[in-house]
């Protein structure tokens, strides 16, 4: 038989010795609703396996009103945290038979709206979204629009859409506080300046951390640029390390990385000397010459986690439900 010839149900039938109907109640996994034997069950699925069948989705789609895939909007697939995110779900959602698409907004509100856009036109049965700023209306529309989402790192309060993120408060003052036991005296945190939740319980975790250590006149936040943090940290660090601090907590991955340019081109006075810590590890990490301790995000936890809520959100059985993990600390060696 030639490979390029579409099987159909009624090939299998033929070859099976049994009726067309028979197939499809046991490809579709209804062997047992309309109680066929397991011996016939097996001999059929053997012979389309043999026949190589490939079910038509899209016919497949239109009778059940599903597409099986699923869309995946980040901020910026270029950003490592990102893109392992991407990586696992891909991985979890094709063991539940979901098929991903993704997208990137470059944290940019509209193209945020397009990307969804396009992603809702191709079928999707829902969407996981690590939203960026001010895009509370278009997920509200969303929303409003019974599109099955999950919203992933970022969330709105005041939004009742299902989110799943780091308990970033918690994260923030572990590793404020790890700096603070570890003798450093006046830690500075780098955040962006941007209004998004993850970033503000993280400077609030800081902030809670300094007040518990009797030190709430020494708290210190630097807030760089999004769009330009080389120049930022580049402007600003070398003020704060003149000023005093003598450890830095980094709110983001991304931060890190621009951070340490900067510091690496203060020299090794400076660097032997300041305690180091962010979030996300980092191969770079191990190439600089101080140690830097982070908060490792539980990413394959996170995804499961949302895409659970999403597949039962695309059945309509569950209620909107919003979890935040836990982050594990990882000391650098000396």
């Amino acid at each position: 038989m030639s490979s390029l010839k579409k099987i159909s149900l009624k090939d299998i039938a033929e070859a099976a010795g049994v009726s067309t109907a028979l197939v499809s109640f046991v490809l579709n996994g209804k062997k047992k609703e309309y109680r066929v034997g397991e011996e016939t069950a097996q001999r059929i699925l053997k012979i389309a396996n043999e026949m190589n069948y490939q079910p038509n989705l899209a016919a497949k789609s239109l009778r059940s009103g599903k597409t099986k895939t699923i869309g995946l909007v980040v901020s910026d697939i270029s950003n490592p945290f990102f893109s392992q995110l991407a990586r696992v779900l891909e991985d979890e959602a094709t063991k539940q038979g979901y098929t991903v698409l993704f997208g990137s907004s470059d944290e940019d509100t509209d193209k945020m709206s397009v990307v969804v856009g396009n992603l809702i036109n191709k079928g999707v049965d829902g969407l996981i979204i690590v939203p960026c700023e001010n895009s509370e209306k278009a997920i509200a529309s969303l929303i409003n629009n019974n599109i099955p989402i999950v919203l992933f790192d970022r969330y709105f309060p005041e939004l009742n859409v299902s989110y799943v993120a780091l308990n970033n408060f918690n994260a923030s003052y572990i590793a404020t506080k790890y700096l603070l036991d570890s003798g450093y005296n006046s830690p500075c945190m780098v955040a962006y300046d941007i209004n998004l939740v993850h970033m503000k319980e993280r400077v609030r975790g800081y902030k809670k951390a300094m007040e518990n250590a009797g030190k709430k006149n020494m708290i210190n936040v630097v807030f760089l640029k999004q769009d330009t943090p080389r120049k930022s940290a580049d402007r600003m660090l070398p003020k704060m390390i003149e000023a005093g601090a003598d450890a830095f907590l980094f709110g983001t991955n991304m931060i890190s990385l621009a951070c340490l340019y900067t510091i690496k081109d203060m020299g090794q006075d400076v660097i032997g000397k300041i305690g180091l810590a962010g979030f996300d590890g980092n191969p770079v990490f191990d190439f600089f010459n101080a140690p830097i301790s982070y908060i490792q995000q539980p990413i394959e936890t996170l995804v499961q986690k949302a895409l659970e809520i999403l597949i039962d959100s695309i059945a309509e059985r569950n209620a909107v439900q919003s979890v935040l993990a836990e982050g594990v600390f990882v000391e650098a060696s000396s």
